[in-house]
């Protein structure tokens, strides 16, 4: 008896590996389509920055299969932005996402915060209906978005305040505007872009991944459904 139960735990954990490595391969695959192509990006009036829905399967990767699969996800996604951000030959704030600081490392906390929350969340309601759950994955969905949103900007101001300041003021004619604003461009156009962007990501998040989550669960569950049943 033992030995069978040795031998079915090793194979509940050996089916656990394959279906993680391959959640993480199929999201993956589809954050770098979104990163280089414009369908994970939804356009705005420059100066701001387009608002993306890359972090849509960065957080879904994060709640159906926790922190670190989010977090592997998570990586793809920053290195493909390193990526093109160097490739790409833009100007303006995406030259600093040339900096894995900027555009990895954000990439990879902001995920592994929004699955810790909702593991929280969860022994919090402990499973008590679907709704909660939605709720809860809206809730940490929403948090990790703001966190990326936050750990680039916030990156970005404290490596290149100076740097960014200058690019403003070459944007900015000095006799037309106060001089406690071109002082501070940096900051200012950090306010302005993460505001509008932030909040704009912040909503798709919240309203996209509980829906996708739900599909996926059901589906997980027929499938492990079907499995038991052979």
């Amino acid at each position: 008896m033992k030995n069978q139960a040795t031998i079915l735990q090793k194979r509940q954990r050996q089916s656990s590996f394959i279906r993680q490595m391959t959640i993480t391969g199929m999201l993956s695959a589809i954050t770098a389509v979104l990163v280089f192509t414009p369908i994970g990006m939804i356009p705005l009036p420059p100066p701001l920055l387009s608002v993306t829905t890359v972090h849509v399967p960065v957080l879904l990767a994060a709640m159906v299969e926790g922190p670190w699969v989010g977090a592997a996800v998570g990586l793809v996604f920053g290195l493909c932005s390193f990526i093109r951000a160097w490739e790409s030959g833009m100007v303006g704030l995406t030259l600093f996402f040339r900096n894995p600081l900027v555009s990895v490392l954000p990439r990879i906390l902001f995920p592994l915060l929004a699955a810790l929350l909702y593991l929280l969340w969860q022994k919090l309601t402990k499973g008590r209906s679907v709704v909660l759950d939605k709720v809860g994955v809206g809730i940490a969905a929403a948090v990790g978005t703001l966190c990326n949103t936050v750990f680039c900007l916030g990156a970005i101001a404290l490596l290149y305040g100076s740097e960014l300041t200058e690019l403003i003021n070459n944007m900015i004619s000095a006799g037309n505007a106060e001089a406690q604003y071109i002082n501070n461009a940096g900051g200012w156009l950090v306010a302005v872009v993460g505001v509008p962007n932030g909040i704009a990501e912040i909503i798709v998040a919240a309203v996209i991944v509980p829906f996708i989550k739900t599909a996926v669960d059901v589906v997980t569950k027929h499938g492990r459904g079907r499995k038991k049943t052979t």
